[in-house]
Formats: structure tokens, sequence, C-alpha cells
């Protein structure tokens, strides 16, 4: 890729982002490689990896069908021994996986499946998220985002983030059913657009920020903003997925510490393991913008710490083509150092990059979107990647035969998804 040459000044401006720092340590990192088609369609390199990981978990995946009926957990920060039975809620009056016809897989992550159901009642047509107990459980922090994300959701009601209906389990899985976003990844669409103009951009970016100003605003550190995790309803408006690796009631007293995230997308202050803030997220729209720019993120690598490295030491390089107020924004939003990182929304928004954006109707939805996504029938999933809509799906209800997890000398019961249903109050009258 062609890039500009920076003069004195502009060089100036780069000079926080010239800190030296490396990995001194391999990184035991468990990755998911998306195979070649992922990119092929755009100028992304074919190693990029855009796996959402976490640093230091020993498995990121355990098979619901382990003949062992106990599991040690490798817990560090459990300050008490802990035995966790696996249980189910399943009651009458609650839905239960029985209740949705499983239709295709529309994506695949460390710990279940996203489907594509129908639910019998209804005939309605949603996304279920399977989380596997068995995957999620050797972690105690793991099992706390799960809820988290549960909370999240069942909490927030905004446009630009997606809307959960309800939540249940069995003995083998924790089910959400989330809004069916037809439109598919905005990643997706990347690929077919290799990338975008900035004017149309600058739209989706919009929606990116009040999603993000929303979540700030009530105390949520979203950390895991990508193209994969943007989707667009059947019109193409943007909605915010996954809240898996989001950060709950964060203050002052309270930082994040953990060295989580999507490594294109991570910002040097995760990697640098010293604790963070909202700060974090600014990084990563500057890397989905550069994304949504150039077709590929400002930092990539065959791996993982490759990927790391680059971000810790690396300049980034502006291409040429890009006018001055988009490479102003980038600059601003990526530099290495948070305290002088643009972190404000409302200066975001008088950007002039946005200078054609009408920001109330970003929020009403009263626009046209740049891309409107092509919809024959809602239940092809044609959005969706062909990776995942071709796979088999797993029968419903496959028993744990009352697994038990448990520390090594854990003496003391107690079931962490205790509590886990949800129905939306929209439809509480469903299943009475």
């Amino acid at each position: 890729m062609s890039v500009f040459t920076l003069d004195e000044e502009e060089e100036t401006l780069h000079n926080d982002f010239q800190d030296r720092f490396s990995i001194s340590e391999p990184l035991d990192i468990p990755h998911r490689r998306r195979k070649s088609s992922t990119a092929s369609n755009r100028n992304t390199p074919s190693h990029r990896l855009g796996t959402s990981v976490e640093i230091g978990l020993e498995k990121s995946y355990i098979s619901s069908y382990a003949s062992e009926s106990e599991i040690p957990i490798n817990d560090n920060l459990s300050k008490s021994p802990v035995k966790v039975t696996v249980t189910s809620d399943v009651k009458s009056g609650k839905p239960k996986p029985s209740d949705f016809e499983y239709i295709k897989v529309l994506g695949v992550g460390s710990y279940g499946k996203v489907l594509l159901v129908r639910e019998k009642k209804t005939g309605k047509l949603f996304a279920q998220k399977q989380l596997k107990k068995a995957s999620i459980i050797i972690q105690s922090k793991t099992v706390e985002r799960t809820i988290n994300e549960k909370s999240i959701l069942e909490n927030i009601d905004h446009g630009s983030i997606v809307k959960l209906f309800y939540s249940f389990q069995d003995n083998d899985k924790l089910y959400l059913i989330l809004e069916y976003l037809d439109g598919g990844e905005l990643f997706q669409h990347l690929q077919q657009e290799k990338f975008l103009s900035e004017t149309n951009a600058a739209v989706y970016l919009a929606q990116m920020v009040l999603g993000l100003e929303h979540l700030h605003k009530i105390g949520i550190v979203y950390r895991d903003l990508k193209p994969e995790n943007c989707l667009l309803d059947s019109d193409g408006y943007l909605v915010l997925t996954d809240f898996g690796l989001s950060k709950v009631g964060l203050n002052d007293d309270e930082l994040c510490t953990s060295l989580i995230g999507t490594p294109e997308y991570m910002a040097p202050e995760i990697l640098q393991d010293i604790p963070y803030d909202y700060a974090v997220d600014f990084w990563s729209l500057g890397c989905v913008m550069f994304d949504m720019l150039t077709g590929s993120p400002p930092f990539t690598g065959n791996n993982n710490k490759r990927i790391m490295d680059k971000i810790l030491a690396n300049k980034f390089k502006v291409p040429f083509y890009l006018s001055a107020d988009a490479k102003d924004l980038l600059l601003r939003l990526l530099k290495k150092n948070p305290d002088k990182r643009l972190t404000d929304f409302e200066t975001v928004k008088k950007h002039r990059f946005f200078r054609k954006i009408n920001w109330s109707d970003i929020e009403n939805r009263s626009f046209i979107p740049p891309i409107v996504p092509i919809i024959t029938d809602p239940i092809l999933a044609e959005n969706f990647d062909n990776e995942f809509t071709e796979m088999s799906i797993t029968p419903v209800g496959s028993p744990m035969n009352g697994m038990i997890i448990k520390q090594s000398n854990g003496t003391i019961d107690n079931d962490p998804f205790k509590g886990f249903s949800y129905t939306d109050k929209g439809y509480s009258h469903i299943y009475t």
C-alpha cells in the first residue's frame, strides 16, 4: 500500500506514538483462524485473525461430551474453593430449547455457536447464541462475563445495540435468544466492497459512536469493537453485538486489567498490562475506521504475538489518498498514550470528518444507509458466511449427566448460572 511521507510537523504528531515496547515472552493465545475466503475479496491480508481471545486461558474449548464427571478449575482469581454443580432452570412457563426450530449456523466462537432459529409458537426468527457450560466454567472470570453479557443485554434498550428477548439454560448450554439481524456482519459487506468511501464510512462510524457513547454512559467498556461484531439489520442500520468481553461497572476505583480483546483492535495499554478504562474503545474505533477506509486494520500479522508487537513498537502508516480530515481523526484516535488520545464523544461528533453527518438523523434512523442488504428470504441467511451457514447443527439437549465442575479440594456447592432465565416483558405472555 502506498503511504504519504510525514514532514517534520506531522512527524511531531507521531512522537508519542513511537514508544518502543516488545513482548518479552511468547504469549500462549488460543486462536481460531477463519478460512481464506474471509479475506480473499478484500485488500485484507489472508492471515488476518479477527478472533477475540483472553491471554492466559489454557483452553478455549472443552467438549460438552467429555466423559469425565469432574473437571478441575485452574482459577487463580478464586479465593475460596468451589464445587460447581451444573444444573438446568428449564421450568414450565419458560421457553426451552425444544421451543425453537434450528435452521442454520450464523457464527462460531470459542464457547459455542450462534444459530438462526424459528420460535415454534410465533413463527418469528431469532438468533440463538449457545454457550457451552463446560467451556465457560473452567475460569470464574468467564462465568462472570457470561452473566454480565446477559445482564447488559436485558437492561439496554438502544437502537444501535442488539436486543435480547429470552435467556434460559439446560444441563449442557446457556441460551440467549437475540434479535436476528439478517443484514449480516459489516465484515461480510466489506469483503464485497473492499473498502468504503469516507462519506459512507462516516455513516457507520457515527452509529458505532452512538452505541459506544450509550455504553460508556452506563459504565460499560465494550472491549471488542470490530467489523465482525457490527451487524446490519434488514434496512442496513448498524447494530453492535457480542458483549462477552465487556466490562460492567467501571469506576475510578476499579479499572480494567484483563489482557483481552481481538488482537488487531486491542489498545496498547491493554498489551502493556496496566489498568485501563474507556479509552480502549476509542482506539478500537480508530482501528475500525482505518479498516473501513483502507481494507485492513492498521496492524496485521500471521499470529497474535506479531500483531501485538507491531501495535506496541511500529508506526501506523496513513495512506496518502485519505483526506486531511480522515488523517487527523485517525491520528487523534490512534495515539498510543491514552491520556493524549481523543476520548470525548462530543469532540468526536464535531470533528470535520463527520461534517456531513446529521447526528439527529443517525439517532432516529431517519437516513438511507450506504449498504441496503439484499434479502430475498430472511430464512436463507444469505448475508452470512457460507463457512458457517453450511455447518451441521448439533442436536438439541445433549445431556451432561450431572457433570460436576470443581477445584481439587472444593467442598462448597454453588450454581453460578442460577437465575439465568429472562423473558422480555413484551413476550412474557407467550409461555404463560
